[in-house]
């Protein structure tokens, strides 16, 4: 059996078909020069909730993936309650120098022990940041990028990264509108004032 690059998993031809496909829907809008890298966990399971497949209809994405959607929206300015066309916003994301990338570049469903995947594929996570991106900036989403911060400062990365209060962006109601209005929790609008006042 094949090993898989992105997540280090023994597995099939399928699952590295799908990782080749979601490198190269990503690869058509990866800018020249990355100013800001967005590094998240691990994409979705459905390859319609993928970010770099545009939807014509929005509704083919799950709620929560267009909720994810429309906070990398507003990280690049984009006002609350504007019509987004998917498109149109992945242009703009890619003339802005923005990139969102993955540190297991495999959903966790199709991943062999995904409680450890993180520990597992950080060290190539964080070479692949250093050698293939070389951001100026690095906005960690997701809780589980917590060990990829601690690994950023020891390589003397730290000055790069763009943290919530010292930790990775989480919105744990992506998917519930209603809770995420009551919490507070969208990280897009947190985001774009960040990374406003950078240099």
């Amino acid at each position: 059996m094949p090993v898989c690059e992105g997540c280090g998993t023994k597995t099939d031809d399928l699952h590295i078909q799908r990782r080749a496909q979601r490198v190269e829907l990503a690869r058509k809008f990866r800018p020249a020069h990355i100013r800001v890298l967005f590094l998240d966990v691990a994409p979705p399971a459905r390859s319609e909730d993928f970010f770099y497949r545009a939807a014509v209809v929005r509704s083919s994405r799950s709620l929560a993936s267009r909720m994810f959607f429309d906070e990398l929206a507003r990280a690049m300015g984009a006002a609350p309650g504007s019509e987004i066309v998917e498109d149109l916003a992945l242009a703009e994301f890619e003339r802005r120098g923005f990139f969102l990338t993955h540190a297991i570049e495999c959903p966790l469903e199709e991943v062999d022990q995904p409680q450890t995947a993180m520990r597992r594929v950080a060290p190539a996570a964080i070479k692949r940041v250093q050698t293939d991106y070389n951001p100026a900036y690095i906005v960690p989403l997701g809780k589980s990028t917590q060990e990829l911060i601690r690994l950023f400062g020891l390589i003397g990365w730290g000055d790069r990264l763009v943290l919530d209060k010292g930790d990775p962006f989480v919105d744990p109601y992506l998917g519930d509108p209603q809770r995420q209005a009551a919490a507070g929790s969208a990280f897009g609008e947190r985001i774009q004032k960040l990374l406003a006042a950078l240099p």
